[in-house]
């Protein structure tokens, strides 16, 4: 095993968590990482507000935080890279929104939570837009099919 991705589920909900799991592998191993270890969480809409209101100020529910850990000294072999929590009810409104099962959903969210812990970012229109076809091109790259035109419900505000 090169990655290891830890996956809580704070929810009374039981998803598919493989393809979340085989989409940040294949991230990682898109972006020649080293082996590393990445957690997710996956909360409810009252979970995930009180993250954002605690690290970001901001008091409403999101569909994906990101929280890396940075540089500091390595406990074990693997790269300790953050920590990503994903609203379950939101992720299953922009699933049926964007016409795609809430699995792949849930590998989208993943995905761009990690490219977060990456050092990625979509401030501008085009970091968005190369952001998001990252993004789709490694979910498709482990069989799932993003819609075209996946939208986050975090995304570029004017």
């Amino acid at each position: 095993m090169k990655h290891r991705v830890l996956i809580s589920n704070s929810t009374k909900r039981r998803p598919r968590t493989a393809p979340m799991r085989e989409a940040l592998e294949a991230m990682l191993d898109s972006e020649d990482q080293p082996p590393s270890e990445i957690s997710i969480l996956l909360t409810d809409a009252d979970g995930i507000r009180r993250l954002n209101r605690g690290y970001r100020g901001i008091d409403h529910p999101t569909d994906v935080l990101s929280f890396p850990l940075g540089d500091g000294p390595e406990v074990s072999e693997l790269q300790m890279l953050g920590d990503i929590a994903i609203c379950l009810p939101v992720a299953d409104k922009q699933a049926a929104n964007n016409g795609i099962p809430l699995e792949t959903e849930l590998a989208c969210l993943a995905v761009h939570g990690g490219l977060h812990l990456l050092g990625y970012d979509h401030r501008t229109e085009a970091d968005r837009r190369a952001m998001n076809d990252k993004m789709n091109r490694i979910v498709a790259s482990v069989g799932l099919i993003p819609a075209v035109a996946w939208s986050s419900n975090y995304s570029v505000r004017s």
